[in-house]
């Protein structure tokens, strides 16, 4: 948990100093651009999934997953029409609430995974 939580800030932290977009054009890599992937199927995806079933079994676990993965789907799939609405600045907003969002997940994952290992 104290890495996934690790993992996350470091993302957010370049999120939210960067930005979404400028974090991916200074880069300069094309093979960089689904940051939303390791979010979406990564370490700290996995990791929440694993504290969700621990905190709330099962079932909420399974089904938050699963709301999770619609979400995305209908997300990913209208995504050129949000990009139009949204725009470069209104992109990156969003990128950057997100990130305050992830922020706090990161620090709760500290947290909680500190509070395991010394008690």
């Amino acid at each position: 948990m104290i890495a996934g939580g690790l993992l996350f800030f470091i993302l957010a932290l370049q999120i939210l100093v960067s930005g979404g977009e400028r974090l991916l054009l200074r880069t300069g890599e094309v093979g960089v651009f689904p940051v939303g992937f390791p979010l979406l199927a990564g370490p700290g995806a996995i990791t929440n999934t694993m504290l969700s079933i621990n905190s709330y079994g099962q079932v909420v676990g399974t089904l938050s997953v699963l709301i999770v993965m619609l979400l995305s789907w209908v997300i990913l799939r209208r995504l050129d029409p949000l990009y139009r609405i949204l725009g470069r600045s209104g992109s990156d907003v969003v990128a950057r609430v997100m990130a305050v969002f992830l922020t706090a997940i990161a620090v709760e994952y500290i947290v909680t995974g500190l509070r395991g290992y010394v008690s």
